[in-house]
């Protein structure tokens, strides 16, 4: 099957979820089929060429910048959006020169299939004429702009993500109706598409974690280090970082002074990096490898107040064997049982008594951390995911093309997808 993959940007290094999922799929998709992955591509991303292709694809790129998170061209474009029919970020990653390198690629190859991975690419996508097209979901977008209008703090802030939940709402439900195929990360999620969107089209896959990356390190010396490994420049996560230091993390290092909490992940801001000034609070940042601080992790910590799809971050640290906590909304759309393989806690004194008592009771925290790790490891490895999604393309491919057949007028654009190489490995 010959696959154009629609993305906004390169997959390393892998800071973010979205990434992380993409990537899980992909390094087997490209080794079973033909694969054309465009993107838009940053200065820095030329250091990574090398791990792209070496994925397998064929790499098409679009020279790309844009204004970092924070600077004035950042605040320029959210208030420029005001006046806009699209979301912000639907508008940020929509690149004319990408659409139309996508349709030059179609009318030279015979493609079976074209993935858009995230709705807010799908202005390069929807008219796109030729191959079926599928929409890969990480997330019911309106949803989280929904939360975050529920959670703010202020009026301002408030009335400026109610617009741009309406916004997300409106483009999302038109958008999804224009592909063949929705692929969602989680019942719930496909559940909330057919309720707000009336979608009979989509499809679910499990969550995936690279169980050969993330893996047990009994050495690691063994800490009482609190840790939150996320990507720090995407709001839920900073909201549930400074929720965590303000309003759980006293109450726990009132029982443990020694304790430290660790937040990881790329490029926190400068409102979040002053929450170092706190006794025991260390915001990490970006870092090449998370896996020494969760295997140096005591208890890693999930403490999201806003949110969608699922957190992969949360199946990693089970591969690696450490025990988790997690508001309900921080394990969201996961296939666990709270109580079994993680302990669920949304007060802020409930996860602070939760914290505790993984630090104090070393049979909780080993008996949380096997039971999630065996639970990870016996159903969600990266490969049994990608077969989820492969199987979903070639059906999708199949499916259109064979409507297409009984429309003469369709056929010259439709030919059965080529079935995938016979791999076991």
């Amino acid at each position: 099957m010959k696959i154009l993959f629609l993305q906004k940007r390169c997959l390393f290094p892998p800071t973010t979820g979205g990434q992380i999922r993409t990537l899980n799929v992909l390094r087997h998709l490209a080794r079973w089929h033909d694969v054309t992955y465009l993107c838009n591509w940053l200065p820095g991303d030329h250091a990574y060429r090398g791990e792209m292709e070496g994925l397998g694809v064929r790499l098409e790129t679009i020279p790309w910048r844009e204004a970092p998170r924070g600077s004035f061209g950042f605040y320029a474009g959210l208030a420029a959006n005001l006046f806009s029919r699209f979301p912000f970020n639907v508008n940020k990653d929509f690149d004319p020169r990408l659409h139309r390198r996508a349709k030059q690629l179609i009318a030279e190859n015979d493609f079976d299939l074209v993935v858009c991975d995230f709705v807010q690419m799908a202005r390069n996508a929807i008219d796109l004429a030729g191959p079926p097209k599928l929409l890969f979901q990480h997330n019911v977008e309106a949803q989280i702009f929904e939360r975050h209008t529920r959670q703010a703090a202020s009026i301002a802030r408030r009335e400026y993500m109610r617009l741009q939940w309406k916004k997300m709402q409106r483009f999302e439900g038109m958008a999804g109706r224009k592909f063949d195929a929705v692929i969602a990360v989680s019942p719930q999620d496909a559940e909330r598409f057919a309720n707000d969107y009336g979608w009979d089209h989509v499809k679910v896959i499990d969550t995936a974690v690279d169980t050969d990356y993330f893996s047990p390190r009994p050495d690691a010396p063994r800490t009482n280090n609190v840790v939150f490994v996320g990507s720090l420049d995407w709001l839920p996560n900073e909201d549930g970082v400074r929720h965590f230091v303000r309003e759980i993390w006293p109450a726990i290092r009132a029982r443990h002074p020694e304790a430290v909490f660790q937040a990881v992940g790329r490029n926190p801001s400068p409102a979040l990096q002053t929450l170092s000034r706190e006794e025991g609070v260390e915001i990490v940042g970006t870092v090449p490898d998370v896996r020494p601080y969760l295997a140096e992790a005591a208890v890693v910590v999930v403490p999201l107040l806003v949110g969608g799809g699922t957190r992969m971050k949360i199946y990693e640290a089970m591969a690696m064997r450490r025990p988790v906590v997690s508001t309900t909304l921080g394990a969201e759309g996961l296939d666990v049982k709270p109580g079994r393989h993680m302990i669920l806690a949304d007060t802020p004194a409930e996860f602070a008594r939760a914290t505790v008592s993984v630090l104090e009771d070393p049979e909780t925290a080993e008996r949380l951390a096997t039971a999630g790790y065996e639970r990870v490891t016996n159903r969600f490895s990266a490969q049994s995911v990608a077969r989820q999604f492969e199987s979903i393309c070639l059906d999708t491919a199949s499916a259109t093309c064979e409507s297409r057949l009984a429309r003469p007028e369709q056929a010259r654009v439709c030919r059965q997808p080529s079935q995938p190489v016979a791999r076991t490995s």
